[in-house]
C-alpha cells in the first residue's frame, strides 16, 4: 500500500465532527422564511462563505425558554403559540 495514500473514510469522518455548527435560533424568526433567510446569511458570512455553507454540518434547534414566577407557574417564552398544542 502506498505510504501516502488517504483514507477517506477517516479524512470524511474527521472533517464532519469537526465543521459541525449548532444554531440556536427563536421561533419567531425559525418559521417566517425571510428572518430565518436573514440568519443563516449573517450566520455564513460569519462561517466565511456567505453564498454557500462551505461544508459545515449546521444544526438548527428553536430556542425554547421558560420563565417561573414567584408562584411557581411556568410560562413559555419565544415560543411558537401552537408549539404546546397536543
Amino acid at each position: 500500500m502506498d505510504t501516502n495514500a488517504v483514507d477517506l473514510r477517516t479524512t470524511l469522518a474527521a472533517q464532519a465532527a469537526n465543521r459541525s455548527v449548532s444554531v440556536s435560533v427563536p421561533s419567531q424568526e425559525y418559521f417566517d422564511l425571510d428572518q430565518f433567510q436573514r440568519v443563516q446569511k449573517a450566520l455564513l458570512g460569519q462561517l466565511g462563505c456567505p453564498a454557500c455553507t462551505s461544508g459545515f454540518d449546521i444544526r438548527y434547534g428553536i430556542q425554547r425558554r421558560f420563565i417561573v414566577d414567584a408562584n411557581l407557574g411556568v410560562q413559555a417564552t419565544g415560543l411558537a403559540q401552537d408549539q404546546f398544542s397536543p
